[in-house]
């Protein structure tokens, strides 16, 4: 354990420094706050349920995209899912939320609805959110092109991790990995 603690740490610093002056998102020790996105798949689908009000206390990874590209979210999605099942017994739940603009709300979700179509997930959650909306904010979200995405690892619904600009290649989604190990612990 000591020495995955230790591979995270590693690659956190690593990411922390090739963004340097990049910032997005709650930082570790800070809270979640509720926030109610248009969910199109998952356990809340067509609904505006609150996804950290819902699962409450329970091991939660959110992941906002504000313009990553579809193959990054996919690999993220797609891991994320499995980590789900994975982690079924420590009731682990994650979403995907896609930031777009006001006027793109429903065209988003369409496309969503219909990407879902060929690449099914069974468990996580996938939402759209108005870049207006008040949580952006209180999520700390950067909406500028220098950030593609912010995830958000969390429990007791404190943040205890955060990566920015995560990149689904076989080492990041290692380090997702173990962060959600430990997380559910």
């Amino acid at each position: 354990m000591k020495k995955a603690l230790t591979g995270i740490a590693i690659v956190g610093a690593l990411s922390v420094a090739a963004f340097a002056g990049v910032s997005s998102g709650l930082n570790k020790g800070e809270r979640v706050s509720p926030f109610h996105p248009s969910h199109v798949a998952g356990p809340l689908a067509n609904t505006t349920n609150c996804f950290p009000c819902t699962f409450q206390a329970r091991p939660q990874a959110q992941v906002w995209v504000n313009g990553d590209s579809k193959e990054n979210v996919m690999k993220i999605a797609h891991t994320l899912d499995s980590l789900m099942a994975t982690h079924e017994k420590k009731e682990f739940k994650a979403m995907v939320v896609f930031v777009t603009s006001p006027k793109n709300v429903e065209t988003r979700k369409t496309e969503l609805k219909t990407a879902l179509k060929n690449a099914p997930l069974k468990h996580i959650d996938v939402a759209v959110l108005a870049s207006d909306n008040e949580a952006v904010k209180s999520y700390k979200f950067n909406l500028s092109n220098d950030v593609k995405n912010t995830v958000f690892l969390y429990k007791n619904w404190v943040v205890e991790q955060k990566m920015v600009n995560f990149t689904a290649d076989e080492k990041g989604l290692g380090v997702l990995t173990s962060a959600i190990s430990e997380l559910v612990k």
